[in-house]
């Protein structure tokens, strides 16, 4: 597989059924509202600031649009510094050692690095209880219907998406962690000793509207190594990547949410949820931004797509090259478990994206390494040096490997069943393309919002591809029309290290950027 899934091992299973007829997502309850009412919202204030909160009478609740659900304004102007929303622990949502026994036992089944599910059984504890609740105030106004969010995608929105493995896969992921553990923990809970739920049947459609809430909502309130928490109010916020608000740590435990810049009077009171892809932004958010500067693609690294990437330039003119050499040298071997893409715990994520650079540092690095002429030419480079636009190995090298990079990103438009151009129609309105792109054929005809959400993430992904194209495109021109006098590679340096602020990136083993709200995601 050549796109990246978000966990490795999940990359080679197949699809799987949930429900009969359902395809591969939870159902979604028609039945149940999708926005909390004006009451409840009135109610939510009144709740914060009764419970040690403070609520600035500049905050008001909006009532939902078509687009996004319900959020914060302004009433009137604020400076920057104002003190819009405070709580105090008691009015956080988490869970510690003082939590019931029973549900502490049933948080301890769930693995470490699933958070959000952690959060979600004690969302569902707090839900169950009704009235009795502390927190029924906070529930009640939780949206019940979860629109947008891919696990409750249609079967044929689903089809859509599968065109992206990195997301597609995911989704099925967290639907099968949904059934298997409402099958092994919670269907024998109603009766039993250990349950924490009242009696209450918990299933896998319930569990998942929990995790909704949670992977959307949450904060890392007390940082990476506690539980996460759900911050009422604070959390009806809607993203921006120029956000006029921030969330901070208060005294005493609390949680504050100030200005973070002078904000006028109807103005919306947005946060940033950090610098994620349209990817994240979907799957947890249920929602993505067109053009969004931080949108990436996700592939798997495999030597062959190096190879493919190498031929494909050739047929699109690039000079007569011997075929790479593709990681079989010892120098190359090195080098590879070095950058953490060779051994038993490899993280073989590597990325295009819409940043300065295009790709990822590995990426560029591994292109290097390939078109190596030999292995003195890269004696003394680190992996991280290889990585570095700033320090190419030579003209001649850094021509050919940006035609490699060139031709992976060309290849992987060329494996969409559809173009970018398709999926605009599509978005349009205009005809339906093949079946291969997961829309029903016919003729003109309005998608369904949710394969609207997956033909248009899709869309997004292909025009990084095609930006990335152009922008590598342009540096090579720029580089081939070059003779190779000496001190060229150093001019070359000199001029990256430039136009990127002189600054060297360093590898991660994880492409995946810590949310400002949610820590590393579901899984």
């Amino acid at each position: 597989m050549i796109f990246s899934g978000l966990t490795q091992h999940w990359c080679k299973r197949p699809p799987a059924t949930l429900w009969p007829g359902s395809g591969t997502a939870l159902r979604r309850r028609s039945s149940l509202r999708l926005f909390a009412s004006a009451s409840s919202a009135d109610r939510l204030v009144q709740w914060v600031s009764s419970s040690g909160g403070t609520v600035s009478p500049t905050v008001h609740v909006s009532p939902p649009d078509s687009v996004m659900g319900a959020g914060l304004r302004a009433s009137k102007a604020c400076r920057s510094g104002e003190l819009l929303v405070s709580l105090p622990r008691s009015c956080q949502l988490s869970y510690d050692g003082s939590t019931e026994p029973n549900l502490l036992q049933l948080i301890s089944k769930v693995p470490e690095e699933l958070w959000g599910a952690k959060l979600a059984l004690r969302v569902l504890k707090e839900r169950i209880m009704g009235p009795d609740s502390p927190f029924h105030s906070y529930i009640d106004n939780l949206p019940m219907g979860v629109p947008g969010i891919p696990m409750f995608f249609s079967p044929d929105a689903i089809r859509a998406l599968e065109q992206y493995p990195p997301l597609s896969e995911q989704v099925k992921k967290r639907c099968r962690w949904l059934l298997s553990f409402s099958s092994e923990h919670l269907s024998a809970l109603p009766g039993s000793p250990a349950d924490p739920f009242l009696g209450t049947p918990v299933d896998a459609n319930i569990l998942g509207w929990a995790l909704a809430m949670t992977t959307s909502r949450a904060f890392r309130v007390q940082g990476p190594q506690h539980p996460a928490a759900l911050l009422p109010l604070i959390d009806m916020s809607n993203h921006s990547f120029a956000p006029n608000c921030e969330v901070k740590p208060g005294p005493g435990g609390s949680v504050e949410m100030v200005a973070s810049r002078d904000i006028r009077a109807e103005e919306d009171l947005l946060l940033s949820y950090g610098k994620l892809d349209n990817t994240f932004l979907l799957l947890d958010y249920g929602f993505m931004v067109p053009g969004n500067p931080h949108d990436t693609v996700l592939i798997r690294y495999d030597p062959i797509m190096f190879e493919a990437g190498h031929l494909l330039a050739q047929g699109q003119g690039a000079p007569p090259d011997n075929a790479p050499d593709l990681g079989s040298a010892t120098f190359q071997q090195q080098l590879l478990t070095e950058m953490n893409l060779l051994g038993p715990k490899a993280d073989l994520e590597l990325a295009f994206g819409r940043s300065l650079q295009r790709c990822s540092p590995r990426l560029l690095a591994v292109a290097r390494l390939f078109t190596a002429a030999s292995a003195a030419e890269v004696r003394g480079r680190s992996a991280d040096d290889l990585g570095a636009w700033d320090q190419p190995l030579s003209l001649i090298n850094e021509v050919k490997a940006l035609r490699m990079v060139a031709g992976v990103a060309a290849m992987l438009l060329t494996r969409f069943p559809t173009t970018l151009e398709q999926d605009r129609r599509a978005l349009e309105g205009g005809p339906a393309v093949a079946a291969e792109g997961g829309l029903p054929e016919g003729g003109p005809h309005q998608l369904a919002p949710d394969v609207r959400a997956a033909v248009q993430l899709r869309a997004e992904k292909k025009a990084v591809l095609s930006e990335v194209l152009q922008d590598i495109g342009h540096r090579i021109r720029g580089l081939a029309s070059q003779t190779v006098p000496q001190g060229a590679a150093e001019a070359y340096r000199e001029s990256v290290s430039q136009a990127s602020g002189g600054q060297k990136r360093k590898f991660s083993t994880s492409s995946r950027k810590a949310k400002m709200r949610n820590g590393k995601g579901f899984g």
